[in-house]
Parts: C-alpha cells; structure tokens; sequence
C-alpha cells in the first residue's frame, strides 16, 4: 500500500495588537502592518497573506534587521555632509544613543527606551535646552530612516511621545541667557591683541555682527558706493552665508542678509583692502601669524 502524500496547508497569518498597532508574528518576527482600524493596515495584512499563500517556505519574507549601530553609521555619514554645523551636536547624542542601546533591532525601540535615553542625555551634566536639543537629533535620525526604510513608522510614533523636558521639573540645570560684554572690559582688552584680532573684534562690535560674519568676510561681498539721501556714503556687507541661508529657497532670498558699514568701521577695514583680491579675506590668518611672530621677536621670544 502506497504512503498516502499528505501537503501542509497554508498557514493563515493571525493578527494581533500591539498597543494601537496590528502586528503579525511570522518565523519568530513581529511584523508591523500599521495603526489598528486604518485602511493601511488592512491593505498590508492582505499584500502579507498573498505573500505567504503564494510562497509556503517564506523565504523572500525573511527581512534583514536593521540594528541602531547600522542607522546611526548611516545617519552621521548623511550629517557631515549635509549639517556640517550641527555635526558636532548631533554626534553626541548618537554617542550616547549608541552607549545604552547597540546591537539592539530599531524595530525594538519604544518610550521606555527613549526616556532612558533622554535621562542619559540629563546625566552628562548639560542644560535642560541642550537635552531637549539631542532628542530632537534622535527624532530627526529617525524620520530620515523612516525615509529610507530603516526605521518602523511605530517607533518614531514612540519617540514622538516623550515631552520635552519642562523648566525647573528636571534635574538638568537651565541655561542662562548670554549677556553682552560690558564695555569698559573690552577697552582693557583692546590693546593687548594683535593688529588684526583687535581690528575684528572693533569692527564686530560697531556693525553688532556674529563673530563668523566677521572672520569670513571678502572684498566682494562689501558694496563700498551705497549713498544716502544726506550724501553720506555707507558701506554694505552681504556675507556669502549666514545662519538663516537655508531659509532662501523656501522664502526666494526673504532672509538675505545685509549689514551697513559706517565710518568707523571703513576706516579700520579700508587700509586691508589694498592688494586683496574679490575672494581673500579681509582678516587673513596669514596677517594674524606675522603680526605674532614680529611681536615675539620684538620681544626676543623664539
């Protein structure tokens, strides 16, 4: 008598809760079809159970896992080349992500994980608004995963839920608003800086500039024959790039920004425009190093 062939029938997958999602667990895995009710969420358990009815062994089901060292490799790599100036910030909190929670499957991240991550944040003894600042980089880090497929939905949905930490209800110490140096300090210090740090530090302070608007400029950003309606001429400087650049695409060059030069601070730039080509910079590092090595000879240092 012949063995009578008997096939497995095909497995119908159950769907599950979790929290406000349906999910399906299949070889082992949870698998995330959306936000319970939705019609997404229906539409991804249908497309999921052709999948299995159609492939018994579920091979080309077997996804590969996404680890929180992969994103964050992937994420700091994006970050230095496209927010060179927040680089350094959104470093530390990948650090410190990195720390707690590596070799950890991103898919396995919820709010207990991030408000661990955030009482870390706390613990290396930086500022409420600095805190706040890191969750933001790990929100971003996320949604650019969610991007590229790396990231669940659900679990920047999770990190969406931690609250930014309130002032004077956590153990993080507030940071105090930065004063201006008074005056009478900078006329002590003055005349003990070099030539060329004292003419910027001169400059900066009677334009009201940002210290890198200052060293970056360029005697082609500068208009030197603006005039007024009293005939006086004024000097205008249009850094090549500032902290709102970015806002000009979205606002067609709304946030161009323009800086009126008067004369004092022609007088102490005009002498170092002479000799210097559109794209040198006024404040050459160059000038700053002879103007050092003559002092220290004149001092007979070595």
């Amino acid at each position: 008598m012949s063995k009578k062939h008997t096939s497995k029938s095909p497995k119908i997958l159950k769907v599950r809760q979790d929290r406000n999602y349906d999910c399906v667990y299949l070889k082992g895995k949870k698998i995330i079809l959306g936000r319970t009710g939705t019609p997404e969420a229906e539409a991804a358990y249908r497309q999921l159970q052709i999948r299995v009815l159609t492939n018994p062994t579920l091979a080309s089901l077997e996804p590969e896992q996404v680890t929180v060292d992969t994103l964050c490799l992937g994420y700091l790599q994006y970050a230095k080349e496209n927010d060179p100036s927040q680089y350094s910030s959104i470093k530390t909190a990948v650090n410190i992500l990195l720390q707690n929670f590596s070799g950890l499957a991103i898919e396995s991240l919820d709010t207990r994980h991030f408000l661990l991550l955030q009482d870390m944040f706390v613990q290396h003894n930086v500022s409420r608004q600095y805190c706040n600042r890191l969750m933001r980089y790990i929100r971003a880090m996320l949604k650019w995963g969610i991007l590229r497929k790396l990231v669940p939905h659900q679990v920047y949905v999770e990190a969406q839920f931690i609250p930014a930490l309130k002032k004077g209800k956590t153990r993080a110490y507030e940071k105090q608003p930065k004063q201006d140096v008074p005056d009478e300090i900078i006329d002590r210090t003055l005349p003990h800086l070099l030539p060329t740090i004292r003419a910027m530090v001169q400059v900066q302070r009677l334009a009201s500039m940002r210290p890198n608007e200052v060293y970056r400029m360029k005697p082609g950003e500068i208009d030197t024959e603006y005039i007024t309606l009293d005939g006086v001429v004024i000097w205008m400087y249009t850094p090549g790039s500032h902290k709102n650049s970015w806002r000009e695409k979205k606002k067609k060059g709304e946030y161009v920004r323009i800086i009126p030069l008067g004369k004092p601070e022609q007088d102490i730039i005009a002498p170092r425009l002479i000799g210097k080509s559109d794209t040198d910079y006024i404040f050459s590092p160059k000038d700053t190093m002879q103007e050092r090595y003559a002092r220290d000879a004149a001092k007979g240092w070595s």
